[in-house]
């Protein structure tokens, strides 16, 4: 049986959107579908960003008309036809401009403006003022403005957008745009030789139900814009945006190979250190006394281990038992620590005169637990020391999972019947908490902090209520962890937690401290 809960890290997280990235570029780079969704999809960007430059060019030469309809007489004359050809000149955002005054002349920048346009126009209106309209060879399509202004209506074919830009470079053969609506199609490209774009010459009806466009997307819910390339296209442009990926590539497998070998130096490194603290005896137990408060007496200690370096820093459990965990130094230094408090119930023993009442409760890990040896270890330290089974308890920690729950089982039916008591520290806060209660033969449950420090508030006094309620029907202890204020104490006195723990009473102190204080009492 095996009980989990995902663990997180951003490392984790890191590597593995890095892992992803790598993954779907490698895909581009080797599926020829995935560079044609890409083609695609880059195709699709380019072409709304040329109908934005549309609009723009449409916003601008509207303004710009609105000045010049004041300009004009409306007669045709030369200086209206002056200031048409003013207006093309200094815009880049005209083609050609034409006037029809409301008297029917018309005239304009060019003067051949009925054969710029097929007979009869192929037109698609985009709205009441824009409209696509094709060249007379209808291989080209326009975007034609036509705003009415005091004289008439000014009509303007707005420049052409640069050939979308995936496009720039393909041959006039292997793609073609086409703009159609339920009756009209207007082409860009050579609509005269469509081989390329299937396997024989055909005419661009008998085209589009032969070969499926790769874009199809509408414009102004008027019209359908779709483009037409052949294989080439595509392949051509792969290769060319290949030597990108392949950087890309090459940059993601780096960051992850650095993020790899940190990783995996930084882990030698913490057990090089730790392995080396545990030789020079520097990895050494704190004890924090837990106390009966309706007696006000102590009854026992847990054991914190804190890693005293040469300097004479004091490093906390949090900033390397973690790391202990993960590359698996931690079974080491449990073993060490429990033949370390051994020794020390033995001197505080012979300096009392007589057998300690307390217990001593050393904190191990999951991993720890599930190992066998730990029965022979423990059973040797008691032995060598020649101190009583009830001296020493074990508070299982909620860090990490339980994988082989049965050998756990196990080892606490053997701990059991040499009179050690196994707790659960941090109930309700870490991983298995009832299910390992039952299958560990726990007599003990610990309450983690975050409930004590708001033990004032509902949420949390009831989670400590619900606690306390299954712990009577468990028959099981409660010990209440980081009681830090007499309030907090009170709450939790009346709530039938009689066994406290925390700075209310006393930090943890080493060994040399608690020898000396022989009558230590709250």
């Amino acid at each position: 049986m095996t009980i989990r809960r995902p663990s997180i890290s951003f490392y984790s997280i890191a590597l593995v959107t890095l892992l992803i990235a790598i993954g779907l570029v490698t895909l581009v780079l080797t599926s020829q579908t995935v560079g044609r969704q890409l083609f695609k999809y880059n195709l699709e960007s380019f072409e709304h960003q040329r109908s934005e430059n549309y609009l723009h060019s449409i916003q601008s030469t509207s303004i710009l008309l609105d000045n010049l309809q004041y300009h004009l007489s409306y007669t045709c004359d030369k200086e209206d036809i002056s200031e048409l050809e003013r207006a093309s000149y200094y815009s880049s955002h005209i083609r050609s401009i034409s006037l029809e005054t409301k008297s029917g002349k018309v005239c304009g920048d060019h003067s051949n403006l009925s054969q710029l346009y097929g007979s009869p126009a192929k037109k698609i209106p985009l709205n009441r003022e824009v409209v696509v309209i094709a060249n007379a060879d209808n291989n080209e399509s326009i975007v034609q403005y036509r705003k009415q202004v005091v004289g008439g209506v000014i009509t303007v074919d707005i420049a052409q957008q640069p050939t979308n830009a995936l496009l720039s470079n393909a041959c006039n053969q292997c793609w073609l745009q086409v703009i159609e609506n339920d009756s009209v199609s207007l082409y860009t490209g050579n609509t005269q030789k469509t081989s390329n774009l299937s396997s024989t010459m055909v005419p661009y009806n008998d085209l589009k139900t032969i070969v499926m466009p790769i874009l199809s997307m509408p414009l102004h819910n008027k019209a359908w814009i779709k483009y037409y390339v052949t294989p080439k296209v595509i392949a051509d442009y792969r290769a060319h945006i290949k030597p990108f990926l392949l950087l890309i590539l090459s940059g993601l497998i780096f960051i992850v190979l650095v993020m790899l070998y940190r990783r995996y130096h930084s882990t030698s490194i913490i057990k090089f250190l730790v392995l080396n603290a545990i030789k020079q005896n520097h990895l050494v137990p704190y004890y924090q006394p837990i106390i009966d408060a309706e007696k006000r007496l102590i009854c026992g200690y847990e054991v914190l281990i804190r890693w005293e370096t040469k300097k004479g820093k004091v490093i906390l459990p949090d900033e390397f038992i973690p790391q202990c965990e993960t590359n698996g130094v931690i079974t080491p230094l449990t073993f060490q620590l429990i033949n370390t408090v051994a020794r020390d119930i033995r001197k505080l023993e012979m300096q009392a005169g007589k057998t300690l009442p307390y217990y001593f409760s050393i904190n191990i890990s999951a991993n720890v637990l599930q190992d066998p040896e730990l029965i022979d270890i423990t059973r040797s330290a008691l032995a060598h020391y020649h101190i009583a089974p009830h001296n020493l308890a074990f508070e299982l920690t909620e860090r990490a999972p339980i994988d082989n729950i049965e050998q756990a089982e196990q080892n606490c039916i053997k701990l059991n019947a040499m009179g050690i008591q196994i707790k659960l520290d941090d109930v309700g806060n870490g991983y298995c908490d009832f299910l390992a209660l039952q299958k560990l033969q726990a007599t003990t449950i610990k309450i983690d902090k975050v409930f004590i420090d708001d033990i004032d508030s509902l949420a949390a006094s009831s989670i400590v209520k619900s606690l306390v309620a299954f712990a009577e029907k468990a028959e099981v202890e409660v010990i209440a962890e980081g009681v830090e204020t007499e309030q907090q104490a009170k709450i939790l006195t009346e709530l039938g937690i009689r066994y406290h723990q925390g700075f209310l009473y006393s930090k943890a102190v080493p060994f040399s401290k608690l020898a000396s204080d022989k009558n230590f009492n709250v």
